[in-house]
Order: C-alpha cells, then structure tokens, then sequence
C-alpha cells in the first residue's frame, strides 16, 4: 500500500477510535399498519420533525440519525405507534444527539409529539395533536383538529388552521396566517403576536401577553366584538366601533377598548400588561 493512502487509512481509523460519535449512523425506514384509533407519538432530544399527514392506513418513518451516538426506536403496543430516541453515548456533545424525521400518518389519527431543540413541521390533520418543545420551532400547516402547541422559547407559526387552536411560549413569537379557527388562543409572556387572515363566524379569538406586540391584521369588512386591554400599554385601532350595550366606547388612544364591528359574528379579546395592541385593516 502505497505511504499516502496508509497515513489517510491511520487517520480515519485514529479518528473513528477516538470520535467515534461522529462517524454517520444508517437510515433506517419503518412501515407500520394503524386504525383510526391509533395514536402516533414522536419523541426526539434534538432534530428536524416532519410529520405529512396522508390518507393510508399506515404510518412511513424515515430516521436519520446524524451520528452513532443515538438510534431510532420504534414500537407499536396496542393503538400506539412509539418513535423513540435512544442515547447510546450520553457523555458527547448534545449536536451528536441529533436524528431527523419524517413521517407520514393518517391524517386522520392523533399525533403526539415532544422535542427539546431543533424545528417541527406538521401538515394535514383533522384530529387531536399535542406539541411539546423546549426551543424547537414549530410550523403548522391545514391542521383542523384539537391542536394543543406548548414551547418554552420556541416561536410558532400556523397557517390555514381551523378547528380548536391552543398555543403559548414564554418568550416565542407566535404567528397566525388565514387561521380561521373555532377557538384559538395564543399566549406568550414576552414574545410577539400577529394574526393575519379573516376570522370564523361565531368563533373567539383570544391574545395574551405580557409585553411586546399584539397585531391584528383584517379584512376591512371584519365583523367581530372586540375587548382589547392593555393596563400600562397602548390600544390602538383602525375599525370604527360602535358602543356595546353593557359597555362605553372609550376615546381613541386609551388603554382599554371595547366595542362592535359590523355585526360582531365572532369575538375577539387582546390583553397585554405593557405591550401594545393593534388591531389594523388589511
């Protein structure tokens, strides 16, 4: 063997003994058959999480684990698909930690997931899905179930979304476009909340924070009841409001403000203690 190609084969070998965390894992693929009452449950440390909602009776994995200091575990006890990541060398850096997913589910079927860093995104349900994060970011897309989102430092964005939308982050952005929910409610402590798109006849929306912005942006014909506080903020308001029975109209530029537009068919309530709350036409 030639001097050169026997000084690279030392070092690989050398590098593979020494850091053997970073050497690439395999990819695994996974098929596994469900019912309607299947739930499938997603639990990483840190990664990206793809989850595709489909209409086939079955749920398609693909794991990609970026070293070998981690695998892809996968069980299916009664009515329940696991996804687990398993740590097989805990004391190498968290970045060797890390496994991408992508999954394909029912659209159909509940889906479970909880993940410490890295980014979620999830499209193309219609049932009950629970979302767990640390810092990880979470994109939602044409979700129409019972969605719960909690993250401490994540931002999460969600459009096309109906149904029953829960979401809140300590210090993330939460970010809502054409969400045309039943109920939606967003809450954060210090982060941002913008809201884009029309509102659902008959259903409440409900925004929460402690400081920073709050910002509705709709349609200029929007009809909604509007409660809008903000105790050591600022109110302001682009619709013209007429005077709730069982309430005055405050003057433009207070800090609380509570009126009608058109014919109120949804509700709309904006807190906040030190931020300030827009509500503006598109």
């Amino acid at each position: 063997m030639k001097p050169a190609r026997t000084f690279l084969l030392l070092a690989f070998l050398g590098t593979a003994l020494l850091f053997p965390a970073a050497l690439s894992a395999q990819r695994v693929e996974r098929t596994f058959p469900t019912s309607p009452d299947t739930t499938i449950e997603i639990r990483n440390l840190h990664g990206q999480v793809t989850v595709h909602g489909w209409d086939r009776p079955q749920v398609k994995v693909i794991a990609t684990p970026r070293t070998n200091a981690v695998e892809a575990h996968f069980e299916q006890p009664a009515s329940r698909v696991h996804i687990h990541t398993h740590v097989l060398q805990s004391s190498v850096p968290i970045r060797d930690h890390m496994v991408d997913y992508e999954v394909w589910a029912p659209s159909n079927n509940s889906i479970e997931v909880v993940l410490k860093t890295g980014s979620l995104t999830m499209e193309n349900f219609s049932k009950d899905v629970n979302i767990n994060t640390v810092t990880a970011t979470v994109e939602l897309r044409n979700i129409s179930g019972h969605t719960s989102v909690e993250t401490l430092n994540g931002s999460i964005r969600a459009s096309q979304c109906g149904g029953r939308l829960e979401t809140a982050s300590i210090s993330g952005t939460l970010r809502f476009t054409q969400c045309a929910a039943q109920f939606l409610s967003a809450r954060t402590t210090s982060g941002d909340i913008y809201y884009t798109g029309s509102l659902k006849f008959g259903g409440t929306y409900e925004f929460h924070n402690h400081e920073g912005i709050i910002e509705l942006l709709l349609p200029s014909d929007a009809s909604f009841e509007l409660s809008a506080n903000a105790v050591q903020g600022q109110v302001a308001n682009e619709f013209p409001l007429k005077a709730r029975s069982h309430g005055r109209l405050p003057k433009r530029g207070q800090r609380s403000l509570l009126g009608t537009s058109q014919s109120g068919a949804a509700l709309v309530r904006a807190t906040s203690f030190s931020g300030t709350i827009r509500i503006r036409k598109q």
